[in-house]
């Protein structure tokens, strides 16, 4: 296997030490570059060549997928990615699936799974562990309405106001809108996300990563 470049995005500076450690052990290994925001992600992919991405899902703020979208806009070639995630949200995997992800390993599974799938993704393969592939199995039928986990800012903070109590009230004060609008924006979040009700959609964001 010939020695590669690797970028390590997470914004845990001890998971990124951590990797880094590891994978400068390994023989296929050329450089390892880190970013933890957009910005520092932009900024390596535009000054260095990149082969791999190990990509972490929640990143402050902003997400992987956030971060794999603008890649694909800004590029026209681009490097194989592998999810890193100690996420499990049926719905974010289904994205990563449909933005076109290399390989996606559960930060749980450890270090050798890391090394297992950066190897498959290498040779040209997908790489996904059996968790993954019941997913693509039992949501193969709804796939195409699976809505995307990605959402605009102002309903990230709507989202932080429902999590942390506030009353339609206290919420129309803090995002500065009226009462009548701000249960309004709820509603219709709840419905883009196609759920029934706000604890539902608590639930939806934190095992996706939104909160």
């Amino acid at each position: 296997m010939d020695k590669v470049n690797i970028l390590v995005v997470d914004d845990e500076i001890l998971m990124r030490d951590g990797l880094k450690a590891l994978l400068a052990k390994e023989d296929f290994v050329r450089q390892i570059h880190e970013a933890d925001d957009l910005k520092s992600f932009n900024d390596i992919l535009l000054s260095a060549h990149i082969d791999i991405i190990l990509l972490d899902i929640r990143l402050q703020n902003t997400s992987g997928l956030e971060l794999l979208a603008s890649m694909k806009k800004e590029s026209k070639s681009f490097p194989k990615v592998i999810a890193v995630t100690g996420l499990e949200g049926v719905e974010l995997m289904i994205n990563l699936l449909k933005a076109g992800i290399d390989g996606i390993v559960f930060k749980l599974d450890g270090y050798q799974e890391i090394i297992k799938t950066i190897r498959a993704v290498l040779n040209n393969e997908n790489y996904f562990p059996e968790k993954i592939l019941k997913i693509i199995q039992v949501n193969a039928h709804r796939w195409s309405e699976v809505p995307p986990v990605t959402l605009t800012f102002q309903e990230k903070e709507l989202l932080r106001c429902i999590a942390n109590g506030m009353t339609t009230k206290e919420m129309a004060h803090t995002l500065k809108m009226a009462e009548a609008t701000a249960e309004t924006y709820r509603v219709r979040l709840i419905k883009k996300v196609g759920l029934p009700n706000t604890a539902s959609l608590l639930a939806y964001s934190y095992r996706n990563g939104i909160l």
